[in-house]
């Protein structure tokens, strides 16, 4: 556990073998802070990041394929699907 100086408008600075333990923060992130007593706070990173986090992540598993043409063979199976649900109900 380490100490920190709260400073004159009410910051502190977290220090950096803590920083390097929390997964997710870095300079401008967000978090969370809750009293849990009158002597007592809990400092969390801020669960809305995550997008920040996945941006990019799926870029090697759509490498060399076409999104667009991808989408449209989506829709054409469903429309298929579609036809063929809708012919066995008008039977």
């Amino acid at each position: 556990m380490q100490q920190v100086t709260v400073g004159t408008k009410y910051q502190v600075v977290i220090p950096k073998e803590v920083r390097k333990k929390i997964k997710g923060i870095s300079p401008g992130s967000k978090v969370t802070i809750s009293s849990i007593n009158e002597d007592t706070v809990t400092i969390k990173t801020d669960p809305t990041a995550w997008v920040d986090r996945l941006y990019g992540m799926m870029t090697e598993a759509w490498k060399g394929i076409d999104p667009i043409r991808e989408v449209k063979k989506m829709r054409n199976e469903w429309e298929e699907k579609l036809q063929k649900f809708e012919k066995s109900f008008s039977k």
